[in-house]
């Protein structure tokens, strides 16, 4: 059990390192556009970064899932590369389709968004961004497929970096605003297609398999609602907010929201290596011990960085580099929200945990049903909570919605697929943390620091003697501990 997980845990390091890379730019971007972009502008790219993931995720309406399925299940070198071609050659032409319905529909777009016509130019960079990226994931998925770690951490990263600089140059140096942001995404999507071509060139024939695209087609589609939904809970809080408060709340809260993507970063990467990891262990005889442990050490890895991130996140946000501090004084109203929003990304984990029984007994119906429902439970949450709790009406409405996904997933998984979950170690888990957060959050503690470092040793030792670990963990972690010292003695 304990080498299942130990690869587990491999495989979410090696392969959520490229995508962690890719989500971690807008944190990394955070000190720029804090400090160099005004509140009602940072509202504006909130909102169009809404607007991208929504059409993001048409571009691709599920056919980047479904030829990693194929390709993965079909050995033979040339029938991959049709299932790759009729996927590169019909995003293409799908792309085209839906870039020129934007450019005609691009002043209704800007007008929904953002109630004028001064930024159509947005809507031009869009198209731009959108086809480019959806082309870029096709190609990123042959990576995957193929194994090739490197090559996929490489783009990832060129990706980050190149997103980065180019944001320094245009919104830093020469201060385009929001102009600049959508700019340094555009050639940075650009730079990581270029660097992509050969792989395409590589696996690319000049003919489309209908027969192939249908079945495609016909195992991709399913996902779209699902993943629509899941997107409509991260994001539909910001035009709400746009409407109740305006566009200066937006930027804030959207900023604090980027703060809390230090959790999501982690389930990211866990997610990846999580779904091909739950099926290869299916017919092993301690599949459900095994799927049962990763949930309790799941949740003790995300309490953990609940309560590292709250604890040290004034000091992160005002550590100051050349007179600019990480997280922009304007914007630190928006902190508020982040514990709400890392526990609603928690409860997302759950969700992922409970797919096992989804996957494993076919019945993926379920989760557009779910999702859509907790989609639904978002957009009333934000409805009545808003315009009383402000931001954190926002915040709340993703937590119940989150909650609700995961708890209905989880009675609907084990009515197919039963698993006893440690809830007993879960729920201390739970209880420790809430208990450590509201000392730290309420009490007034002598020598700040120092107290802090002590209450996180505190909760490892009240977890030893809350009897979380029994002795067949004590032991594998003593052997750990004892190979650890052993290396460091010889060297």
């Amino acid at each position: 059990m304990f080498k299942a997980i130990l690869r587990l845990t491999k495989q979410s390091a090696i392969y959520g390192i490229g995508h962690v890379l890719a989500k971690a730019v807008v944190i990394f971007l955070l000190p720029i556009h804090t400090n160099f972009v005004s509140r009602s502008e940072f509202g504006i790219a909130t909102l169009l970064l809404l607007f991208l993931g929504i059409m993001g995720i048409v571009y691709s309406y599920g056919l980047n899932t479904a030829l990693l399925q194929f390709y993965l299940l079909d050995s033979d070198q040339k029938k991959r590369k049709s299932y790759f071609s009729t996927a590169f050659l019909a995003t293409l032409i799908t792309a085209a389709v839906f870039s020129l319905g934007l450019f005609l529909l691009k002043r209704f777009i800007v007008q929904f968004l953002f109630d004028s016509d001064q930024y159509i130019y947005l809507i031009h960079l869009s198209i731009g961004i959108l086809s480019f990226d959806a082309l870029v994931l096709i190609a990123k998925n042959i990576l995957r497929a193929e194994e090739k770690s490197i090559s996929y951490v490489a783009i990832s990263f060129l990706n980050m970096v190149t997103n980065l600089l180019f944001n320094i140059l245009f919104v830093a140096k020469y201060s385009m605003g929001v102009k600049g942001i959508f700019w340094a995404n555009l050639i940075s999507s650009a730079i990581c297609f270029i660097f992509l071509l050969p792989i395409i060139l590589k696996n690319l024939l000049p003919e489309i398999s209908w027969s192939i695209f249908n079945r495609m087609f016909k195992f991709g589609l399913p996902f779209l609602p699902s993943t629509l939904a899941i997107f409509f809970i991260d994001f539909i809080d910001r035009y709400f907010i746009k409407h109740y408060l305006g566009l200066e709340a937006t930027g804030v809260y959207g900023a604090g929201y980027r703060l809390a993507l230090v959790i999501k970063l982690f389930i990211n990467a866990f997610q990846i290596a999580w779904i091909p990891f739950f099926i290869s262990m299916a017919n092993k005889a301690d599949a459900k011990e095994v799927y049962s442990k990763v949930l309790t050490y799941f949740t003790l890895i995300c309490s953990l960085i609940f309560l590292s991130f709250n604890m040290y996140m004034d000091e992160i946000i005002r550590f100051s580099i050349f007179g600019y501090t990480i997280f922009g004084k304007d914007y630190w109203e928006g902190t508020q929200i982040v514990p709400v929003v890392i526990l609603a990304y928690i409860c997302y984990g759950f969700y992922l945990n409970f797919l096992v029984g989804i996957y494993l007994k076919e019945k993926t119906k379920y989760l557009a049903i779910v999702t859509v429902a907790g989609a639904l439970v978002n957009i009333l949450g934000n409805f009545f909570l808003i315009p009383s709790f402000k931001l954190m009406g926002a915040a709340y409405s993703t937590l119940l919605s989150y909650s609700f996904t995961a708890v209905s997933l989880y009675l609907i998984s084990q009515k197919y697929y039963s698993i006893s979950y440690e809830f007993g170690k879960i729920f201390k888990v739970a209880l420790l943390t809430s208990f450590v957060f509201l000392i730290f959050k309420y009490g007034s503690l002598p020598y700040e620091s120092i107290a802090k470092f002590l209450l996180l040793i505190a909760y490892f030792i009240a977890l030893y003697f809350l009897r979380f670990f029994d002795s067949r963990e004590i032991e594998k972690i003593k052997q750990v501990f004892k190979g650890f010292y052993g290396k460091v003695s010889t060297r």
